[in-house]
């Protein structure tokens, strides 16, 4: 942290004293400051190496019972331990502590007036708020020896402004979860599934590389929201394999049917609960032979109504042998099986709420 202010300083110095009615009523003198005797009050946690040079060369102002006053631009630049835990939403507090560089306490003693730090001045920063500044006179006894060593310590209290990272990083989260979510509800042989579910994949890579590139490698804490994206990047890539998975289900040629204990579950009330409504329709509209070519053709993609077809051929002799309506079974067989992966789609839909509400609870 680098901060730019005005250092108040006060004191009093016995051999700067005169009676102004011996100079003709003159009561104060501005002086340079290798002209008078100045205390040596540094920053001890600097961050800028060998450098205790931090105030400007102004003159002092001296009175004559001996007081002087010395407001000279100051530069402070200090490390600060960083908690970038609740980023960009965090709150940070930096100290600077200042103290005599080669005089203990019973030579120089500082005190800390009355006053409050003062803000009418202050330039507006485009990145922190400064929340509040406070005050602490510590006194310090080593073993080395007995006389106390007195430091002053300033606790700046900042807080992140966060309307831009807003718009660059929780508004993109949006996005990301509901392109995750639409991912599955696309029929259930649409292709454009696995399309969906990589481009998202991509867009929270790019973010994560934004964020290693953005903010600085923490040892202790790892910001929520990176949490957040990398919890997001795993969940969209088993949202691919169970877009794989789905896929496989409705578009592959199916030649046992599906278990009837499972297909009264999804053709019942829970399928109702779920969301398979029209599926379910599909299905039974199929099995009473209630749905035509063409709607067929649509919800396949592939011609299982051509008899003399691959698919066709992919039946088993036997049972084209004994069952002269094989490829009416197969078409019911079909719309059954899309029953089971549009089933598969709205759990993983219902699932995928539930945690992203959970991810957001946690780490947003």
């Amino acid at each position: 942290m680098t901060v730019y202010c005005w250092v108040k300083m006060f004191w009093s110095d016995e051999k700067l004293r005169w009676n102004s009615s011996d100079y003709g009523g003159l009561t104060r003198l501005y002086l340079a400051d290798h002209e008078i005797w100045q205390p040596d009050i540094v920053l001890y946690n600097s961050a800028s190496g060998t450098e205790v040079d931090h105030y400007g060369n102004t003159h002092s102002i001296v009175h004559e019972d001996g007081t002087v006053l010395w407001v000279p631009p100051s530069l402070f630049r200090v490390f600060c331990d960083l908690n970038l835990r609740r980023w960009p939403y965090d709150e940070q507090t930096c100290l600077l502590r200042l103290g005599s560089w080669t005089y203990d306490g019973d030579q120089v003693d500082l005190q800390l007036d009355d006053n409050e730090a003062e803000f009418d001045l202050m330039v507006q920063n485009t990145q922190w708020e400064i929340l509040g500044l406070a005050r602490k006179r510590n006194v310090a006894f080593y073993s080395c020896c007995s006389e106390p060593y007195i430091d002053v310590t300033f606790a700046l209290t900042l807080k992140r402004r966060s309307p831009t990272y807003n718009a660059l990083v929780l508004t993109p989260i949006v996005a990301i979860v509901a392109l995750t979510l639409l991912t599955f509800l696309l029929p259930p042989n649409a292709t454009e599934k696995v399309l969906l579910g990589g481009c998202t994949a991509l867009i929270v890579c790019l973010f994560l590389l934004f964020f290693s590139q953005m903010l600085p490698a923490m040892a202790n804490h790892t910001p929520l929201i990176v949490t957040f994206y990398s919890c997001t990047l795993m969940m969209v890539t088993v949202s691919l394999v169970l877009s794989v998975l789905v896929l496989n289900i409705s578009r592959t040629l199916h030649l046992m049917n599906v278990p009837w204990q499972l297909k009264s579950l999804l053709i019942g009330r829970f399928g109702i609960c779920i969301g398979l409504g029209n599926y379910i329709r599909l299905a039974n509209a199929e099995q009473h032979g209630m749905i035509g070519g063409n709607l067929g053709e649509e919800m396949r993609e592939h011609p299982l109504d051509d008899q003399h077809g691959e698919e066709h051929h992919m039946i088993p002799m036997e049972r084209q042998a004994h069952e002269p309506s094989g490829t009416s079974r197969t078409r019911t067989m079909f719309y059954d099986w899309i029953l089971v992966a549009a089933a598969v789609d709205r759990l993983a839909l219902l699932l995928y709420c539930l945690l992203f509400i959970v991810l957001a609870a946690a780490y947003i």
